[in-house]
């Protein structure tokens, strides 16, 4: 008996350190970066700054055989602006994937996620919004959440901030 649960007990440590290093197979990091930006005032007392942001993401495969087949899904959270309005702002997803044919051992491949737009709208001094808003409302990135597959089997995964994987759950 005793045999038994010590043969039990080593097989699940296997599984759990399996499944650990497993996780930690891929590297995966995420760097903001500008793409463009442009000012306007379609009215004589309103600025509008339109933002145009993407993420460059490196995957790197720290182990010693090919990932075949690797998928990278991404998630940017971001909170929607909304001018004159007190209520809470919305958070807005953007979502994304990018498909590597086989990654190498020992290597790393980068790709740049798709393009989000970010505006900040700002009043002139001495106006405000009828609904008593900021003068000064602008959308904001709140976090990103990023997964490598492969074959279906999740291999890594990055967040930042690490909150946002505690605050929402991922979406497919």
């Amino acid at each position: 008996m005793a045999n038994r649960v010590f043969l039990g007990l080593a097989v699940l440590a296997a599984i759990s350190a399996s499944a650990i290093a497993q996780l930690q197979d891929i590297k995966i990091s995420a760097v903001p970066k500008k793409i463009d930006e442009q000012k306007d005032r379609p009215k004589g007392n309103l600025t509008v700054t339109t933002k145009e942001i993407a993420y460059k993401v490196s995957v790197e495969n720290r182990t010693f055989k090919t990932i075949p087949q690797l998928e990278v899904k991404y998630i940017i959270y971001y909170v929607d602006s909304n001018p004159g309005s007190k209520e809470k702002r919305i958070e807005s997803l953007h979502k994304g994937s990018e498909a590597v044919a086989d990654l190498a051992a020992n290597r790393t491949t980068t790709f740049e996620t798709k393009p989000l737009k970010l505006t900040k709208e700002e009043l002139d001094a001495g106006w405000y919004w009828v609904g008593s808003g900021s003068s000064r409302v602008k959308d904001r990135v709140t976090g990103v959440w990023i997964r490598a597959y492969s074959n279906g089997a999740l291999l890594g995964e990055y967040c930042n901030p690490t909150t946002v994987a505690k605050k929402n759950e991922w979406q497919d």
